[in-house]
């Protein structure tokens, strides 16, 4: 019996769909690089949902995010991709557009043999569209997002897509914390 039959059916608040993954990288093989925690903790949950390789919640009971089995599964994904030396940017793009039952045969086999793994670091063959328009793919693909050091402690994430002059705002918002930071310390 598989033990992802468990969670199927359920639904996470942040810290249990950390604990639920955490219970899963546990049965993960040993990870290949010792920089890569075995477990994610809350912090990188959120950033993997940030940076686009987790999906968004399901949905918000007030403040508070439910994630379900789908997010489970890309969480443990992830954790087992970067067990096997992929970076965070090399897992973001090989999971882009996977499908649930893809994920979870990738994450059964990782709890077991690492097989499924690699068909997830391999982009599929491309197919030749039957008709016209039949090729086009319907997920959209992650965008390369832009993060600037504004100061210690200050980072400023830009979708380019979406910001006309991304190098303009972060130097007119580096001006404006450098500013700030330099009035605090001076009172």
């Amino acid at each position: 019996m598989s033990p992802l039959l468990a969670y199927t059916d359920r639904t996470f608040s942040l810290p249990t769909l950390v604990a639920a993954a955490g219970e899963l990288c546990a049965g993960l093989r040993a990870q290949a690089d010792e920089r890569v925690r075995q477990a994610p903790d809350e912090r990188t949950v959120r950033y993997y949902q940030t940076v686009g390789v987790l999906d968004r919640p399901l949905r918000y009971d007030g403040r508070v995010a439910v994630y379900g089995y789908r997010h489970l599964l890309q969480v443990v994904a992830v954790k087992a991709l970067q067990g096997e030396g992929l970076s965070l940017a090399q897992v973001q793009a090989a999971l882009a557009g996977t499908e649930t039952s893809a994920l979870e045969q990738a994450v059964s086999e990782a709890m077991g043999a690492s097989a499924a793994l690699a068909t997830l670091r391999k982009p599929p063959p491309a197919a030749e569209p039957e008709s016209p328009g039949a090729g086009i793919c319907t997920t959209p693909k992650p965008r390369p997002l832009l993060t600037y050091a504004l100061a210690p402690g200050v980072w400023l994430t830009v979708d380019p897509a979406n910001v006309s002059d991304p190098e303009a705002l972060m130097a007119s918002l580096s001006l404006t914390v450098s500013s700030a930071l330099n009035t605090r310390s001076s009172s």
